[in-house]
């Protein structure tokens, strides 16, 4: 007689592996939809095309919590024609009477000074110590000229050389000007080295007429418009042996004063000028002086090291903290300048440090008068 047993253990068995298999698949639970291919970085940078996903139609739903935040767009930057400082303008010029079609500056009919006018935007709010640097020397090399402008804050203040081509004064001011960045017309000045050292024939001197000198500033001062002063810092020069003669000295800064314009002094501790002997009633302007040479060289051969740099604008950090101001000086550009510079301006708001416009800088006070007897 034939037996069923085996034929009962293959179907037990089968039962078992499929109620096995069912039950699997339950706890796994349905299958995930497939993901697109990641895309390899080095073949996107070659131009491979990334497909587009579709987007979904907007809803007024809440996104889902597991969706990733979307990224606000970005702030827009400050506009430019709101940092902009004006184009020189006919309410603000005078004619140079012996130099035929020249302009001068002046004072507008309203009073409004070119200090203020051409002056760099900054928010008189600030509180943290202010440090003013002027590059001088820009326009006699113009690819170190256009770097400083590339690579240093808007304010850093500029010195344009007398002796630049005008082409190169107006294109370099007029950049400065879009950048909101203020411009000084640098006055060469007889320096303490006169005759061995000489600042070229604009040069204000001691020997020459007084007349000659004055016709010389205004030369000076008409070769470009929109700056909020000069200084004597000329193509890294000081002038100090023209700044000593009282009278000389403080023709010059009447002259500025009566123009509108604020004078710095590149002497560092220069003491304040008397007034003019001839016209007591008319006292200049007390200028602004400058604290510390930058990139003063240690040598008249060599340019001051990037070590020297770095101790000088540490010095100058240090009577910022002090006194809740500071004026440097330095120039012309050199690519260590530039360098040192760069590093750092960066490095200031850790410090608690601002970078600040000239016009930033509160005048000294007027020396104390004597009391009447």
């Amino acid at each position: 007689m034939r037996s069923f047993r085996p034929l009962l253990i293959f179907w037990l068995t089968l039962l078992t592996v499929l109620a096995a298999t069912a039950g699997v698949l339950h706890y796994l639970g349905p299958p995930r939809p497939l993901q697109p291919p990641a895309q390899d970085p080095a073949k996107l940078a070659q131009g491979d095309k990334v497909p587009v996903k579709p987007q979904p139609v907007a809803s007024s739903a809440a996104p889902s919590p597991a969706s990733p935040p979307i990224a606000a767009p970005p702030a827009p930057p400050v506009a430019a024609q709101e940092l902009a400082i004006p184009e020189p303008d006919a309410s603000m010029q005078e004619p140079a009477v012996s130099l035929p079609g020249r302009m001068l500056p002046k004072i507008a009919d309203n009073g409004r000074t070119p200090a203020q006018a051409f002056a760099a935007a900054f928010d008189p709010t600030e509180r943290h110590p202010r440090i003013a640097l002027v590059i001088d020397g820009i326009g006699l090399d113009r690819s170190q000229s256009l770097a400083v402008l590339r690579t240093t804050p808007r304010t850093m203040d500029i010195a344009l050389s007398a002796y630049a081509m005008p082409q190169v004064l107006d294109s370099l001011a007029e950049e400065a000007r879009r950048q909101g960045r203020e411009c000084l017309v640098s006055i060469p000045m007889e320096p303490s080295g006169f005759p061995a050292v000489e600042e070229g024939d604009k040069a204000l001197q001691t020997g020459a007429n007084p007349e000659q000198n004055r016709q010389n500033l205004e030369f000076l001062l008409s070769n470009i418009q929109g700056c909020v002063g000069a200084t004597g810092g000329s193509d890294g020069m000081a002038g100090e042996r023209f700044a000593e003669s009282r009278q000389a000295f403080g023709d010059v800064l009447s002259a500025l004063a009566h123009r509108g314009l604020i004078y710095l002094d590149p002497r560092p501790g220069a003491p304040p000028p008397d007034d003019p002997p001839d016209d007591p009633g008319s006292a200049p302007a007390l200028p602004r002086v400058v604290d510390v040479v930058v990139d003063r060289p240690t040598s008249p051969d060599e340019p001051a090291s990037a070590e020297a740099i770095d101790r000088n604008l540490a010095t100058l950090e240090k009577l910022a903290a002090e006194h809740g101001s500071a004026i440097g000086l330095a120039g012309p550009p050199t690519p260590v300048l530039l360098e040192r510079l760069a590093v750092w301006a960066n490095g200031l708001p850790a410090r608690h440090l601002v970078l600040a416009p000239l016009t930033a800088i509160a005048p000294p006070k007027p020396p104390a008068q004597d009391a009447p007897q």
